[in-house]
């Protein structure tokens, strides 16, 4: 039996979307946005719950004029009760509140930015932003303020939070350009794994599983 599959909306963006600098939060609370970079160094918010007759607020487009490395969102301030935007450029690190159009932080970052996750790390009190780049990783909570620092093999070139072990605590893997995965229990690695080539994607899928790509399409 062919099961027809009937798109529930569709919409253009306009205009061309970076490979993978593409993230859904939920900014108000509870709408979840779709959120994506151009090669021009904006940033596109599609919220269809804002859509009205003339689809005017549907899209709205965040300029940070640089190029745009990575992004993500969570709750990284649980005061606020909603999601804000997390986005790596090249060299800094910006932290926006979209609901209330306001900045968190913005960082320079002297390793630079390939990567950017949101989760809790075993050991420190409050959420962070983990940012990968040149050989460390960083965490900051919604202050701006450093709360975990550690350092990797190579340049970073993925990110994820999964509980590896099942202790209940969520483990950060770290994916470098040396064709090798470590997987973090606070600065600690308990478990490596080398590949055939670079780790360009991880995505937790169940429990103790996790899925990750290469970049030679493995």
């Amino acid at each position: 039996e062919i099961v027809e599959m009937i798109p529930a909306f569709q919409f253009s963006l306009r205009q061309p979307v970076l490979y993978g600098i593409v993230t859904i939060g939920k900014y108000d609370g509870v709408h979840p946005c779709l959120t994506a970079g151009t090669n021009a160094g904006k940033l596109l918010i599609h919220s269809p719950h804002n859509r009205g007759e003339d689809n005017q607020n549907e899209v709205n487009v965040l300029n940070i004029d640089k190029k745009i490395t990575s992004v993500c969102t969570g709750l990284l301030s649980p005061n606020l009760g909603h999601d804000v935007l997390m986005v790596g450029t090249q060299t800094s690190l910006w932290v926006y509140d979209v609901e209330e159009n306001a900045d968190l932080f913005f960082k320079e970052v002297h390793d630079g930015v390939n990567v950017v996750a949101f989760g809790t790390i075993p050991k420190v009190t409050a959420p962070v932003c983990v940012v990968g780049g040149n050989c460390s990783l960083q965490g900051f909570d919604h202050e701006g303020s450093e709360l975990f620092w550690s350092v990797t093999g190579d340049n970073v070139s993925a990110l994820a939070f999964c509980d590896v072990n099942g202790d209940g605590l969520p483990e950060l893997i770290c994916g470098t350009e040396d064709f090798e995965m470590r997987i973090f229990h606070h600065e600690d690695v308990i478990k490596e794994i080398t590949e055939t080539d670079v780790v360009i994607r991880i995505e937790p899928v169940h429990k103790q599983r996790f899925a990750y790509a290469l970049m030679h399409g493995t």
